[in-house]
């Protein structure tokens, strides 16, 4: 019986192996099923359509990790899949294995990218990362057919607590900020690979037509800044139900001030304020990264 609670998960990139601490992982990919009509003028009876399966949906995948005290991007390398791009202004791909230790099978998920990652900032609580990608293949191999070594790999890391969180919203320190999250998204379209003379070769799962290559299309950066509302600090009274475009939003979260696991200057940005009436009077920053030519690389670090 494979249990995901003992797998081991690993990502291979420029020919390095990374192995990941995850909390958890799901994984899946479907083969499309198209049906036709088989009912004729001289077959009045046959109600049952026919199904043709030569195509196969993306794989799909997420992963959600502590984030820890470190100074690589090991643990992080995720990260930097999700905000790095290659020379050639597109997305960098990985390939991602889930290996269950039994019978000597693992999966495989080919040409690997991810296309969301959010950041959780708990004030005082774990760091966490979820992170949403997809690829082209799926496949189940021997595991001897491939060495996984990850000489980095450190089995007792220090996870990264929020203990510190500074936030500023157009240049003015924000107090009592219950949490941060922040996202990254990236939107990506797959190309067509299916032809008419392709189709008519595929026999089996074993040569389908999976998805080849993909571009980007679009890129966000947006996030949710809480705050309790104190009528002592005039910040928190002149901002609700206010909003700003074109202002720099800086938030760093970590272990001490001069410990941060991560850091985000982003600018320029929007934001728009709202109230949150409960037990005790919230605040809310909804904002968003507005055009830049700033690499994202540099606006967030870790």
């Amino acid at each position: 019986m494979e249990l995901l609670r003992e797998s081991k998960v690993y990502i291979v990139e420029g020919g390095t192996t990374y192995r990941l601490h995850v909390q958890n992982i799901e994984f899946n990919q479907a083969f499309k099923q198209e049906s036709y009509k088989t009912k004729t003028l001289h077959d009045q009876t046959s109600w049952y359509e026919g199904s043709s399966i030569t195509t196969a949906n993306n794989a799909n995948f997420s992963i959600s990790l502590h984030m820890v005290d470190e100074g690589s991007t090991h643990q992080h390398k995720l990260i930097d899949l999700l905000l790095n791009t290659s020379t050639n202004n597109t997305l960098k791909t990985f390939t991602l294995y889930i290996d269950p230790e039994k019978e000597n099978k693992m999966y495989k998920l080919d040409s690997c990218v991810i296309t969301s990652g959010a950041f959780n900032l708990p004030r005082g609580g774990i760091m966490t990362a979820d992170f949403e990608g997809q690829g082209t293949k799926l496949s189940r191999i021997n595991a001897n057919s491939v060495t996984l070594t990850d000489g980095s790999y450190d089995t007792t890391p220090d996870f990264a607590v929020a203990k510190k969180v500074d936030v500023t919203v157009n240049s003015q320190a924000l107090e009592n900020v219950l949490g941060v999250t922040l996202e990254v998204q990236n939107d990506i379209q797959w190309i067509r690979s299916k032809t008419l003379q392709t189709s008519l070769s595929v026999t089996d799962e074993t040569n389908s037509i999976f998805p080849a290559n993909f571009i980007l299309t679009k890129r966000v950066v947006a996030g949710n800044i809480n705050q309790y509302i104190n009528q002592n600090i005039s910040q928190s009274n002149t901002n609700v139900q206010t909003w700003k475009e074109s202002v720099p939003i800086h938030i760093k979260a970590g272990l001490a001030s001069n410990n941060y696991q991560l850091k985000a200057q982003l600018t320029p940005c929007s934001y728009t304020n709202r109230v949150n009436p409960s037990e005790a009077f919230t605040q809310a920053y909804d904002f968003r990264l507005l055009p830049t030519t700033t690499a994202l690389t540099t606006l967030i670090t870790t």
